[in-house]
């Protein structure tokens, strides 16, 4: 296909999917207000010279939260590193938005491409992937910053499950880039991948079983994908495990959120729309059977069984105390848009070889399907309305636009009032209700002229990894029982003490594995390059 046309492609399906950015106004999302604020977050521990604090000290007038524990931030510094160096808050994060839609159009056009070897069916793909309604309503209607850069990775997920079943398996790296993306990105995402995985490995039982090599590799990719990703999921266990958060305390009732198969096909929120459907169309037209066409009907498959999960047809009332962890059902469109641009881009590709194979047939169904998929964007970016806002650079400054935790699942689980935290984040309490000042830098604080007392409630959020040390360097016993979720410190008569965020042994070995295992991997695939440029043709 020609260069020239497939940029042009490019360059008018990502400008078409920007088009809401190109406004000195930073656009809206229902959790657009916690993701600026987890970006202004881990710009703060940059400027303070601890750019990977897991307990963020900006949130809640400095009680700190410990957002980045529990929710991954691998592609969130390249906004924080633009805040750093001066940009605004609003363009930085528009910046950002832009670098994840180009960066999903260019991992689903290079995993068909590895697929297909075919330049035509890997555009195809990429223009649909981008451009499917529930990817644009993510974005821009939910600005659900976990989800919408998990899917950079789902391409690579899908076509390494294809290397897996329908061949060889010779490019683990594929799937274990995928994988350990998405965790890196999204926990939830994470879990119907591994959904997916498993239903992939059931379908190619068979072929695996007589393939023992290829099981042994797979056993391999799970365990450094593990290995590459314990510094975050380790800590992150270790918390939960200790029952310093409230996890998923907040009942939420996830049958409450269905939708009826009806609403699947609309132009509305949420929904996947029709347009990606209606591609896959020239299915009816192909007779031939092979591995490709098999994976093909595979994805279709596995993408409206996901689709039809996010409507009653599934248990979820049955299963709702098990699964509410997830919601929302409509996250499973999150599969199902990857899934059906990758069989729509096969299907596609293989019934215009069936009618025509000359480059101007091509084009002109490329252009069709952009017409098409474009269109049905236009409409989705259309009917959203939610409001424009301009951050001040200085917003977060303001303590209350601190609290912005959302559900708060990881609060601890002694918090009862947000709005205290915020009022009382300047300040100790002692047992008689007398309140200290605190002076803060970084991610620690000191307390002085401590009158002799029990104990005294330091206002940081507890979580475990926290230390607490006196003015004779004494480490001091401290634990979660304070007020309002508090760390309450036994001061053992010291006159000042010192509190902050240490962490914890296992998180320093979690970071070591990870490390160790991306330094063993680097130098085994530069080996084996180096070795493959200098075989014999």
């Amino acid at each position: 296909m020609n260069r020239k046309i497939l940029g042009w492609i490019c360059l008018i399906t990502i400008l078409t999917a920007c088009l809401p950015l190109f406004t000195v106004n930073c656009i809206g999302g229902h959790d657009i207000t916690y993701h600026l604020l987890r970006i202004e977050a881990l710009k703060t521990g940059i400027q303070n010279g601890h750019p990977f604090l897991r307990v963020n000290m900006l949130f809640c007038g400095g009680m700190g939260y410990a957002s980045s524990m529990f929710y991954p931030d691998l592609l969130l510094y390249l906004p924080a590193l633009l805040r750093v160096s001066g940009v605004g808050i609003n363009l930085s994060y528009h910046i950002f938005i832009g670098f994840c839609i180009a960066a999903g159009f260019a991992s689903s056009f290079f995993c068909m491409r590895s697929i297909t070897k075919d330049d035509l069916a890997s555009v195809l793909t990429a223009v649909i992937f981008t451009l499917y309604q529930y990817h644009l309503d993510d974005i821009y209607t939910r600005s659900a910053v976990g989800e919408f850069t998990a899917m950079i990775f789902l391409p690579f997920v899908i076509t390494g499950l294809y290397d897996l079943v329908y061949c060889e398996f010779k490019r683990p790296l594929l799937l274990g880039t995928g994988m350990a993306g998405v965790l890196l990105c999204h926990t939830l995402t994470t879990f119907l991948c591994l959904v997916l995985c498993i239903a992939a490995v059931l379908v190619g039982l068979r072929r695996l079983i007589k393939a023992p090599r290829r099981l042994a590799l797979l056993f391999l990719t799970t365990a450094a994908v593990l290995a590459v990703t314990a510094f975050y999921w380790l800590p992150m266990l270790e918390q939960i495990l200790s029952g310093t958060v409230r996890f998923n305390g907040d009942s939420f009732d996830v049958s409450k959120e269905t939708l009826m198969v009806r609403d699947i096909f609309f132009n509305h929120f949420p929904a996947m729309g029709i347009s990606v459907f209606l591609l896959l169309l020239p299915r009816i037209c192909i007779k031939e059977k092979t591995d490709l066409i098999r994976f093909g009907d595979l994805c279709t498959l596995a993408a409206i069984l996901f689709a039809l999960g996010t409507t009653a047809l599934f248990p979820w009332e049955r299963l709702k105390d098990v699964l509410s962890f997830i919601q929302f059902p409509y996250r499973l469109f999150v599969l199902s848009g990857p899934l059906l641009s990758v069989s729509a881009g096969i299907y596609l590709t293989i019934f215009l070889q069936q009618v025509s194979r000359t480059d101007s047939s091509k084009a002109i169904l490329a252009f069709v399907v952009l017409g098409i998929m474009s269109f049905s964007a236009i409409l989705t970016l259309s009917r959203n309305d939610l409001p424009y806002y301009s951050y001040s650079n200085d917003y977060f400054d303001y303590a209350p636009y601190t609290s912005e935790v959302i559900g708060g699942e990881w609060l601890p689980p002694g918090t009862t009032d947000r709005g205290e935290l915020i009022s009382g984040s300047q300040s100790a309490l002692l047992p008689d209700g007398q309140k200290l000042p605190v002076s803060r830098k970084a991610n620690s604080l000191d307390i002085s002229d401590l009158p002799s007392s029990e104990y005294i409630d330091v206002p940081f959020l507890y979580y475990k990894g926290y230390a607490a040390v006196s003015d004779t360097k004494k480490d001091l016993r401290l634990d979660g029982s304070g007020s309002n979720g508090r760390i309450r410190v036994y001061p053992d008569g010291a006159t000042s003490v010192h509190v902050y965020y240490r962490g914890t042994v296992l998180q320093k070995v979690s970071d070591l594995i990870s490390f160790l295992t991306c330094l063993g991997l680097a130098v085994f695939y530069s080996l084996r390059a180096k070795r493959q440029k200098a075989a014999p043709v």
